[in-house]
């Protein structure tokens, strides 16, 4: 499948990745489980509601907004950490705003029947088979069906994406590799590597090489899905329940398997968030980015909701990650059918637009000379650098050298607009 270009980032401007769980070893269990959540946000304008799929109890969120791709509205599967509940991540996992804006339905399902202990997800070890799926993954595979068969949805299968914290995170990057053709992203938070087991939490007990042989023996005929699948990696470096090594291992891991061998580094500072400090390393191919790993300073076991009320292992000083996960996934999604564009439903016949105020910038330039200017950001090597204007975030396209027109419709918030 080819892969079309960026339509627009929506809040990922120099932010690029997605979310994971883990289950402890029962003496660790207390420690291991759950997210972080976002900072103060508008009111929604969609609604959460429970129903039953996958034959688990689901909280879904279901926007009203329309979906920012023709295609269809995206699918964001959120799971829980150990002691965390699906409760927690609905109410602090801040994940309503970014929903809105991308027109995405949210699923966050409760681990079945409590979870192997503790609510905890059954990553563990390599018996997990797509031919005769068992261990959660039946449920995972079976929840995605069911939500596609609702009609009502309106969801697109090319845009299918998974994320999870510690055990949550774990079980994301095995349905990752087990169904690399139903997942078309996965975000993985603090997340042990396939393979391991619940007492090998602490301290990294595996080899990349081990680790890559684990994951393409899980996907077996699905294989072929690695080739459009991109990943995010997310975790807080102050973590002392899951070896803070396990999520670079998981990075290179799938970019060794995507053959996504350019690797550069961008700063989080343009990210949403209340705490952006920390650092962020970017895997591409020839046609842009497959892998992101962001860590994120001072912060410990928990999900980056970057904000709001918080809750059970969910951070709310932290990088808004459910909107950068979110953004990296419909940027550099390269099995979407982006030959159309979402049409706007019917509105009142125009009216003059509004000047602008004096003093606010308006016109066209290289990408570079945004950059120079303090009006747009980005990360990435020069050509398949990508751009974001300040503020909106909006797409500006790669390259140095690409021309693009900017209107400041407040001060220091940049729009792209196709001219003044």
């Amino acid at each position: 499948m080819t892969h079309p270009s960026p339509r627009r980032p929506g809040r990922l401007a120099v932010w690029i990745a997605a979310v994971v769980a883990v289950a402890l070893t029962p003496p660790a269990v207390a420690a291991v489980a759950a997210v972080a959540q976002p900072a103060a946000q508008s009111v929604a304008a969609g609604a959460w509601s429970s129903r039953t799929a996958g034959g688990m109890t689901t909280q879904l969120y279901v926007p009203t907004s329309q979906p920012a791709l023709a295609a269809g509205r995206a699918l964001m599967i959120n799971l829980h950490g150990c002691v965390q509940t699906s409760a927690n991540l609905k109410s602090g996992g801040n994940w309503a705003t970014t929903a809105d804006e991308h027109g995405m339905v949210v699923a966050v399902p409760a681990a079945p029947n409590g979870g192997v202990l503790l609510g905890c997800w059954d990553y563990y070890d390599t018996s997990h088979s797509r031919a005769n799926p068992a261990r959660h993954d039946d449920n995972l595979l079976q929840l995605v069906d069911d939500l596609l068969g609702d009609a009502s949805l309106g969801i697109d299968p090319n845009q299918v994406y998974l994320s999870g914290l510690s055990s949550g995170g774990g079980e994301t990057m095995v349905m990752g590799c087990l169904a690399p053709d139903v997942f078309a992203g996965i975000g993985i938070n603090a997340g042990p590597t396939v393979g391991t087991t619940s007492g090998q939490i602490g301290s990294v007990a595996t080899t990349k090489a081990q680790a890559t042989t684990v994951c393409r023996n899980f996907a077996s005929t699905g294989s072929p899905g690695f080739g459009t699948q991109v990943t995010s990696v997310v975790y807080g470096s102050s973590d002392t329940t899951v070896a803070t090594g396990y999520n670079t291992l998981n990075a290179q891991v799938m970019a060794g398997i995507y053959g996504a061998s350019s690797q550069s580094s961008f700063s989080l500072a343009g990210l949403p968030g209340t705490n952006t400090a920390g650092s962020g390393t970017l895997w591409s191919d020839a046609s842009g980015p497959r892998v992101s790993l962001i860590a994120n300073t001072n912060v410990g076991h928990a999900w980056p909701a970057g904000g709001g009320p918080g809750g059970s292992y969910i951070s709310t000083s932290s990088v808004n990650y459910p909107a950068y996960v979110t953004d990296f996934f419909f940027d550099n999604n390269r099995r979407v059918d982006r030959s159309a564009e979402p049409t706007d439903p019917p509105t009142d016949p125009p009216t003059d637009p509004p000047t602008d105020p004096p003093g606010l910038f308006c016109g066209a330039a290289t990408n570079a000379q945004h950059q120079a200017a303090g009006r747009a950001t980005s990360y990435g090597i020069d050509p398949y650098n990508p751009f974001y204007a300040v503020g909106s975030l909006d797409y500006l396209g790669q390259g140095n050298a690409t021309v693009t027109t900017l209107r400041e419709t407040s001060e220091g918030v940049y729009d792209l607009v196709t001219g003044c």
